[in-house]
């Protein structure tokens, strides 16, 4: 059995003058409420006070709706397996409420779904023996992923990059990718959340589904990833090994029971987030473009 742990004490005299902290928020997703059962019994120790979701869409619709802003908050994942985390809805929670932190509870997780999950901001991921884990504590140490790059302002008025990657199907090189992305972002000058998580996010997107859908995580198969980037402007070229597919015949996500899915969030979600998306080659090559809006764009034609 967990150990149960009391709340501390409240000063009996304190008056109105006294600032009262307010807590964090913390929310659950939880497909299997069983499962959840056992953790919680089994957990060293556990939040008290968890508002519960059965799916990660239905936690966005009600941060949506919620009139009093959040500054900080934590959502637990609580799934089997790392492969049962709706992780095109991940993206779209860490892309509307960045202030919002996760925190995976998982019976297993393989490498391929543990490298998703970090690519998407995941803090940190919780594993057997439950009665090892302390999901209070990971929760009080968990803080949002902030990078802290330096921009050159000098490199922000002149430069232009243009990097050429070929990898192999590995996920793991996704992160790495988005580490250089994020740091050139914000050397040139783009909006922190450009930086930080919305663009990173589209070019997760575009390269896991070249690796994933495309070629099948066959590592033989390549993918090509040509990124430019300027004080004015962000491109990247994606192209996989795969057949292709039509972008047109992909489902929009928030109608009917599409809103419910797990998958085919990803299309939207590039769209969503960047100016320009662009389907080639029968679906084998996408292209993604997001202008500065720190910088003017007078000049902007130039590569």
């Amino acid at each position: 059995m967990a150990r149960k742990s009391s709340d501390p004490a409240l000063p009996v005299d304190a008056g109105p003058e006294t600032p009262v902290k307010r807590k964090a928020p913390v929310f659950a997703v939880v497909s299997d409420p069983s499962f959840f059962a056992r953790v919680r019994t089994e957990c060293e120790r556990m939040p008290k006070d968890i508002d519960f979701y059965d799916s990660l869409p239905r936690l966005l619709t009600r941060l949506e709706s919620d009139e009093q802003k959040i500054d900080l908050a934590f959502v637990l994942l609580v799934e089997h397996s790392g492969r049962g985390i709706d992780v095109t809805s991940l993206r779209q929670l860490r892309l509307d409420f960045p202030q919002v932190v996760p925190v995976a509870v998982l019976e297993t997780c393989e490498k391929q779904s543990e490298l998703r999950l970090q690519s998407v901001g995941v803090n940190s991921i919780l594993l057997p023996p439950f009665d090892e884990v302390d999901v209070s504590s990971a929760i009080a140490m968990a803080t949002p992923n902030v990078p802290t790059f330096k921009r050159h302002p000098d490199l922000m008025r002149r430069g232009r990059v243009r990097l050429d990657f070929l990898i192999p199907s590995d996920l793991s090189y996704v992160l790495g990718i988005n580490y250089e992305i994020s740091l050139l972002l914000k050397e040139f000058g783009f909006p922190l959340q450009d930086s930080r998580i919305n663009i990173p996010l589209a070019c997760d997107e575009a390269i896991t589904n070249a690796i994933v859908h495309g070629n099948e995580s066959k590592p033989n198969k390549k993918v090509n990833v040509h990124i430019y980037l300027s004080n004015s402007r962000f491109r990247i070229r994606v192209r996989d090994r795969g057949k292709g597919f039509e972008a047109e015949s992909v489902a929009d996500p928030r109608e009917g029971d599409n809103v419910h899915r797990g998958s085919g969030r990803g299309v939207f979600l590039m769209r969503k987030i960047m100016d320009s998306v662009e389907y080639k080659d029968g679906g084998c090559v996408v292209e993604l473009e997001k202008l500065n809006p720190n910088a003017s764009h007078e000049n902007n034609g130039s590569r």
